[in-house]
């Protein structure tokens, strides 16, 4: 497969390399047991359909020449299997606008490699997974996949599936449980490391009775984990159903402490506070850990822990390596390989080069100097070599120490400098190279400059800037001094070339800059500075990043002094409408004369900067007005189930019943006005069937509407809106309108 332009593809072609398919549906359709469909890296439509099966010793594999590269774009998703067995899915990038992958009524399905962020359906309030198994589908694997941002499950297994194995991958849910199995027997969960929100990141639901969790990292998705605190049960990472409780097996895992008042375990309907609660009262967790998996640096509880030989292990983990002895740690896991780590990735030997220094790093031609490779190795790993390569076509110094000597003998052809380069190597892999630079000059003395400026608009300024980036050398400056003239003790500025003084009162100044190089050579120079003092206005406004917000929107807020104030402070403060200023921030503007905050608009707001003054501007202050949208969150009631068409759910009504809808206004906005929008779908578009008239908000700022529906309704496509109208008592936020409702109506 590949459609790139000058790729010579046809889909009424042969399908060789030579002469490539451009879409995977035709792939799909010619390829046969045993076959490989290679995709090399680009953008492809799906939805690919999956109708035809391999062999178990045969597959039909579907790949991408490089992992991650080949992009499936699925509308509605990027994959289906229907009624196939012997399928692998591998190494692709998908987004879709429902599932990225179905699998139904199929079986001996591997998902392997992918990566399924699920983009195109995150915010829409959905509730799609990532990939759905459904029908009578049984031995599917979903292995090895970087899976996040679901607006649901990233696998949702679904009733009448048997044999589900999800393991080794990296899922991260943020819109209900990472993994969740319902009436699935035998649902394997293995080796996967899972973070997520407030709900339980594994969940067997119904009666998914012999099922296994074992060696899996559950960490919490949000910075507060007690955010979770309020409904134990509802927060657990493990959730086991009563019916799934029979012949369930959970062990080996590594499990976050959770916030105060939450539990780890929901078994059975009971919450367990710790392994130990779960072991005595189930004989399950007998292995697992409420502890801090960081899975990054040596000490991680989930390294050399795991067991091997739980159903469903892999041989390697999510990158392809294989287990590794980490020799900071003890081995106290359990199998054939009492070293393998818990979760989808192996902690690696973390030695590595994590940079080169030269010494010294600049001078003049002839030039000694030692290169050294910075090294990090907390396991000693034994280093075999290190080759340095000097950069100037010296043939490289191969030494069994992290450091060699070199000299350069002339300035590089590119007149800049030599990169100077180290590689490691070990009994097990050789390393990047790393680099390190050294400049090389001609030969030339220290000769210091100094430069005294103000801004070019003062005719009086107490603070100058003194500037000695252009002294030259060739050698490294190592330390500047610099004598003011004033009285005041001299500013030893080391390497840095720039520096400010304020004088006490004006004057005529002369001002002395001492050098000295990384040789020892030391130099002076002096310059005379003028300093009278003048206060000018100040140039301050303040800018919003737009002129209107909805509710709870935060506003981004923006002084600005000019650039030829750095170093200046100014602040700013927010005072909402019938309330109190506060102070947002104060700060030093930025090299553009900005200072920016951050502040959450619920109502009209007046936003105020301030710059107190200083020696040379005078105080100033600016405002800017900012409004703020009211919230309305809209419901229904009274419908009887929901349908789809296309990805819209649509809530159903019998032709005999009321229709409710629900509206809430944010904030309170009791006694004020909220009407009724309802349009209905024909000829290609929607249309205005009426406007109600107002409707008062409770005291609760609530209202509703009742819609008696009739036999004419039946089969219709309605939706329905309602839109908060504030009147002149309202001055705080403007007219919003909710999201809208869709229903119809069935006989």
């Amino acid at each position: 497969m590949n459609n790139a332009t000058r790729a010579n593809c046809s889909d009424a072609g042969s399908g060789t390399q030579d002469q490539p398919y451009c879409t995977l549906q035709t792939a799909a359709a010619a390829v046969q047991p045993g076959q490989t469909v290679e995709v090399t890296g680009g953008t492809y439509k799906g939805e690919v359909d999956i109708t035809r099966s391999g062999t178990p010793d045969a597959p039909i594999t579907f790949t991408a020449a490089k992992r991650w590269t080949a992009f499936v774009h699925g509308d509605p998703h990027a994959f289906t299997v229907s009624g196939a067995h012997d399928i692998v899915i591998r190494g692709f990038s998908m987004s879709s606008s429902a599932e990225d992958v179905v699998v139904t009524d199929s079986s001996r399905i591997t998902i392997d490699q992918n990566r399924v962020p699920s983009i195109g359906i995150r915010g829409t309030g959905s509730r799609i997974p990532g990939i759905r198994i459904t029908g009578q589908s049984g031995d599917v694997t979903v292995s090895r996949n970087l899976m996040y941002s679901s607006a649901a499950e990233e696998v949702l297994v679904a009733p009448g599936v048997t044999g589900t194995v999800i393991t080794t991958n990296q899922l991260s849910g943020y819109g209900g449980s990472a993994v969740l199995a319902t009436d699935a027997p035998g649902t394997v969960v293995t080796s996967n490391s899972i973070s997520g929100d407030c709900t339980p990141q594994i969940a067997l639901a119904g009666a998914s009775t012999g099922s296994t969790l074992e060696n899996n990292v559950l960490v919490d998705g949000i910075d507060d984990d007690k955010l979770c605190a309020s409904a134990p049960a509802a927060h657990a990472k493990i959730s086991i159903s009563s019916d799934s409780a029979t012949q369930a097996i959970s062990d080996y895992n590594v499990i976050q402490p959770p916030g105060s008042g939450a539990a780890p375990y929901d078994w059975a309907g009971v919450s367990y506070a710790d392994p130990e609660s779960l072991l005595a009262a189930t004989g399950q967790g007998g292995h697992d850990l409420v502890a801090q998996p960081d899975s990054s640096s040596d000490g991680s509880p989930a390294f050399d822990s795991a067991d091997a030989d739980a159903p469903g292990e892999l041989p390697t983990d999510m990158y392809g390596y294989t287990s590794v002895d980490d020799p900071l740690v003890a081995d106290t896991g359990a199998g054939t390989v009492i070293f393998r780590d818990r979760g989808a990735s192996e902690f690696q030997d973390p030695y590595n080069i994590s940079s080169v220094t030269v010494t010294p790093d600049q001078g003049p031609y002839p030039l000694p100097v030692t290169a050294t490779a910075v090294e990090l190795n907390p396991w000693s790993t034994p280093v075999e070599s290190y080759t340095f390569d000097f950069g100037d076509g010296s043939a490289p110094v191969v030494t069994t120490t992290p450091s060699a000597q070199h000299t350069y003998t002339a300035r590089p052809a590119n007149g800049s400098y030599y990169t100077v380069s180290v590689i490691a190597t070990t009994a097990t892999r050789t390393l990047v190279p790393r680099i390190g630079h050294v400049w090389v000059n001609e030969p030339a003395p220290l000769v210091p400059a100094l430069k005294l400026t103000t801004p070019p608009s003062a005719i009086g300024w107490l603070t100058v800037t003194a500037d000695t980036s252009a002294s030259t050398d060739a050698w490294a400056i190592t330390n500047r001094k610099i004598d003011f003239g004033d009285g005041s003790a001299p500013v030893d500025e080391g390497t840095t070339t720039t520096d400010t003084h304020t004088y006490a009162k004006p004057g005529t100044y002369a001002v002395r800059l001492t050098e000295t190089d990384w040789a020892g050579n030391t130099a002076s120079t002096t310059t005379s500075m003028t300093v009278p003092t003048v206060r000018f206005s100040t140039a301050l406004s303040l800018t919003t990043n737009a002129s209107s917000y909805a509710y709870g929107a935060t506003a981004t807020v923006t002084a600005h002094l000019g650039t030829t104030y750095s170093n200046r402070t100014v602040s700013i403060y927010a005072q909402p409408y019938g309330g109190t200023k506060t102070l947002v921030k104060t700060g030093t503007v930025d090299s553009h004369g900005n200072l920016v905050a951050s502040y959450k608009v619920t109502r009209n707001t007046v936003f105020t900067t301030a710059f107190s003054g200083d020696l040379e501007y005078a105080p100033a202050t600016a405002s800017r007005t900012a409004y703020g949208y009211a919230r309305v969150a809209e419901s229904q009631s009274g419908y009887y189930t929901s349908t789809y068409y296309g990805s819209t759910r649509y809530r159903v009504y019998h032709h005999t019943a009321k229709a409710q809808f629900n509206a809430a206004v944010t904030p309170n906005k009791a006694g004020q006005c909220l009407i009724f929008r309802l349009q209905k779908y024909y000829s290609g578009a929607w249309h205005t069937q009426s406007t109600s008239s107002c409707h008062t908000l409770s005291s609760t700022s609530t209202g509703y509407l009742k819609l008696t529906l009739t036999s004419g309704a039946i089969n219709g496509k309605y939706r329905m809106a309602s839109e908060y109208v504030h009147s002149t008592k309202d001055n705080t936020n403007l007219n919003t309108w909710s999201s809208w409702q869709y229903f119809t109506v069935r006989k």
